[in-house]
């Protein structure tokens, strides 16, 4: 089967990638705006290995244009401009609208939309499920679930499923707390934590590839076209930072500190029920918190020995 991944060379995307190269023996095609050469270093950077075979690279636009995309082909869109604002949103936006309704030409195999947990309200106080409210607090999340609203009313619901991520954690994804506590202990800084009952559902972005593909393989699940793709594992904020220390501490010299703070009053569940993709997927996480944080820490450690 032939996968066409959009967004290859974005965090989510190239694990993908990556992962259906190592792993299987499906097609892959990778949209993205980078060169082959880019790419093929990205997918292999420190701490990953050598891929056994190369995906074929295209650039965005070919994907749009009419022969493209064919019947029986596996989509997972895991483009979107958000980290963009004004001309260069509305542009990425346009561009989404265009590949749903150039996907919806084709007779799919399945098309999986990347969306996020964050269409759910970000000061809830307990997991989220599929049918919670949804509550969009920044330009992402309403972006993230206008792509939706306007997935479902291009693709068919027998193909469509909008892919609401948790949180993801991984090597060089550096704006998480996960990776900022690893490069604050090994410069030898002190992480300060506020009450620490916060509670996040971090998955390793390598469980979400694979998660990815299970889902997109089997296909949507029975009347909606919305899933939760989580880890299933909360954890409070300071049970993360703890653990993240005892991992620097445990493989490495430096002796990571954390100064507690008296709680600011922040009690949220930043957590996401992922039942339906375990009951109906047969799927569960490969990888604990400390062994993804393992492996950012062995990420962070290659890059400075290159420097």
């Amino acid at each position: 089967m032939r996968f066409v991944v959009t967004g290859a060379g974005g965090f989510l995307g190239s694990s993908l990638v990556r992962e259906l190269l190592a792993e299987t023996d499906h097609d892959v095609v990778a949209v993205s705006s980078q060169t082959d050469d880019e790419l093929t270093a990205l997918l292999e950077r420190a701490p990953y290995p050598a891929l056994r075979r190369s995906p074929q690279v295209h650039p965005r636009q070919r994907l749009l244009e009419s022969g493209f995309l064919r019947d029986g082909d596996i989509v997972v869109n895991c483009a979107f401009p958000w980290n963009r604002g004004g001309r260069a949103m509305a542009d990425g936006l346009e561009y989404l609208i265009g590949l749903f309704r150039a996907a919806s030409a084709v007779d799919l195999h399945c098309f999986v939309n990347v969306s996020s947990q964050s269409v759910y309200s970000q000061a809830r106080t307990e997991a989220a499920h599929e049918g919670s409210p949804i509550e969009c607090d920044t330009p992402y999340s309403t972006g993230k679930y206008a792509m939706e609203l306007a997935a479902g009313l291009v693709l068919p619901p027998e193909v469509l499923v909008n892919a609401r991520m948790s949180s993801l954690i991984g090597p060089g994804y550096d704006v998480r707390i996960v990776n900022r506590f690893i490069a604050r202990f090994l410069a030898d800084e002190p992480v300060s934590i506020q009450g620490g009952d916060q509670v996040f559902d971090f998955m390793d972005v390598r469980d979400a590839a694979r998660a990815l593909i299970a889902v997109a393989l089997a296909g949507p699940p029975e009347g909606s076209t919305a899933l939760n793709i989580g880890g299933g594992a909360p954890r409070t904020l300071r049970d993360i930072a703890q653990t993240v220390a005892d991992v620097v501490r445990t493989h490495t010299e430096h002796e990571p500190r954390i100064d507690w703070e008296p709680s600011a009053g922040d009690d949220r569940t930043l957590g996401l029920d992922s039942g339906i993709l375990s009951r109906h997927y047969n799927f569960s996480p490969r990888y604990r918190l400390e062994e993804s944080a393992h492996h950012i820490l062995d990420g962070l450690l290659r890059s400075s020995e290159r420097r």
